[in-house]
């Protein structure tokens, strides 16, 4: 697998591979196996995902978060006075 990535990425850099004809010649030379070389020299990229086993593209989607409901401020402090209430009898 290794060895078709680094043939691919020195393809890209390489000036002198971007003429067809050069490409055709460095696949042929390539130590690459034949299953692998095939789809490459006939430019079938269909073929090529799998034999190489591609994953298709994965997305990922985010959604805000909800506001949460404003509660009145009679609410906010009755729980508080409870719970204090309540810890002093139990440590009385």
């Amino acid at each position: 697998m290794s060895n078709i990535i680094q043939l691919l990425e020195r393809m890209g850099k390489d000036a002198n591979l971007q003429s067809r004809e050069m490409q055709l010649h460095t696949i042929n030379t390539s130590n690459l196996e034949a299953n692998i070389k095939e789809p490459l020299l006939k430019s079938d990229l269909i073929k090529l995902k799998k034999e190489l086993d591609v994953c298709p593209d994965i997305f990922c989607v985010f959604f805000p978060a909800e506001d949460e409901p404003e509660k009145d401020s009679t609410e906010k402090e009755s729980p508080k006075e409870d719970e204090s209430e309540l810890k002093s009898v139990v440590n009385a």
